[in-house]
């Protein structure tokens, strides 16, 4: 457990120990904004839309896709 080898912050209060907790949360998703921008997300969505237009018969239909995934499962 990582809390067990940061001895400091086992002594915090637990009302700082949930400050903590936030603070990290928060730096987390800032992190992992940084990682999917919006102008990443829309050249993915052009590629995969370009990818469809120069091939769509490579593409299931979801109620396919649906069946293949829980095909066997259903008992």
């Amino acid at each position: 457990m990582i809390l067990e080898t940061l001895p400091v912050v086992q002594q915090l209060s637990s009302r700082d120990k949930r400050r903590l907790a936030e603070e990290l949360w928060n730096a987390a998703d800032a992190e992992d904004a940084e990682v999917m921008d919006e102008a990443a997300v829309l050249q993915l969505l052009d590629r995969r839309l370009a990818d469809h237009e120069a091939s769509p018969e490579a593409l299931a239909a979801w109620e396919e896709v649906k069946a293949r995934v829980f095909a066997g499962r259903e008992k």
